[in-house]
């Protein structure tokens, strides 16, 4: 019996020193990957920098100057379309500033107020000198005065403002209409959509044509940087503690098969993916690729090769 006892402990203990090290020979393996082995994970390339180009009105397009894989630049008038009535004159109505126009008139009317008392002033000065108007007289224009002054000043400030409200509208007006040329009170007629970034044309929107009316928010087109892509991976918590923000890696895309794109790891993230306890975590990382040729296009998938190197 006491055989039997010693021979279950000493099993027990054998399971449990084995179980250990199997343990530890796993989280080294898992910490640990061999020098100059690879390290393989799946990509997809993006731009670097992409725009919308919405519509601020609701138009009928009269000018299209753009097509897919064409290059633009910041600045350049892609489309062209007419206003519709309504929204013109309600345009040019906003354009007109009245409320600027009644403080300059009243300000002009009281600055000419001002001169008109300062003459009276000097002129009962003199008479109260000569004891021919009386003291309270002269007080009296003096508080008048001095009101007046004070209203021009408060007038001032409010035609300052007001100026500069009515520069920044129409500074914003023009900028959305795409015009610069567009002056106080007139009715705009055509909205001129320009590129907000130099790069290439990426899509144009399905029902964009040539006399086509399209509803005030629609994206016209997506405007996207192509010198310099973007790839991003969801790499496994095993394999991204081995990859720094500078390493080299290699792209293969699924598109080109004889074609391979040197890139360089330049962000990683410290979350993960998706937070889930009972999933596995994947942290997301960010590669830049030159494609100076242009082979590369968004959305194009394929394989990322990193070599571990000796350090």
């Amino acid at each position: 019996m006491n055989n039997l006892i010693r021979f279950t402990c000493l099993l027990v203990t054998c399971l449990f020193f084995s179980s250990s090290f199997a343990n530890e020979v796993d989280e080294k393996q898992a910490k640990e990957i061999p020098n100059n082995s690879i390290l393989v994970f799946e990509g997809k390339v993006s731009c670097s920098l992409s725009r919308a180009v919405p519509m601020p009105f609701t138009g009928t397009f009269t000018d299209i100057r753009i097509i897919p894989g064409q290059s633009v630049e910041e600045g350049e008038t892609i489309a062209q379309y007419t206003l519709e009535e309504s929204r013109a004159i309600q345009l040019g109505r906003e354009l007109l500033f009245n409320e600027l126009d009644d403080i300059r008139r009243h300000l002009e009317l009281e600055k000419q107020n001002i001169i008109r008392l300062e003459r009276t002033e000097k002129e009962l000065k003199r008479l109260t000198a000569e004891k021919l108007s009386p003291q309270y007289t002269l007080e009296a224009l003096q508080t008048e005065l001095r009101l007046t002054r004070a209203y021009v000043s408060i007038l001032t400030k409010r035609f300052t403002y007001a100026d500069n409200f009515a520069d920044k509208a129409l500074k914003s007006v023009r900028k959305v209409l795409g015009d610069d040329t567009i002056i106080s009170g007139q009715i705009p007629e055509i909205v001129k959509l320009k590129s907000p970034i130099s790069g290439m044309v990426l899509s144009l929107h399905p029902l964009l044509r040539e006399n086509s009316l399209l509803p005030e928010g629609t994206i016209i087109a997506q405007i996207g940087t192509m010198d310099t892509m973007l790839i991003h991976s969801l790499v496994y918590e095993r394999d991204v503690i081995h990859l720094n923000i500078g390493d080299k890696v290699t792209f293969f895309p699924d598109s080109l098969p004889k074609r391979q794109f040197p890139a360089t790891i330049t962000s990683i993230s410290w979350a993960p993916a998706i937070p889930d306890p009972d999933l596995p975590s994947y942290y997301q990382i960010e590669m830049t690729i030159k494609n100076n040729k242009f082979e590369l296009r968004p959305g194009f998938k394929g394989r990322i090769e990193y070599k571990q190197l000796t350090r």
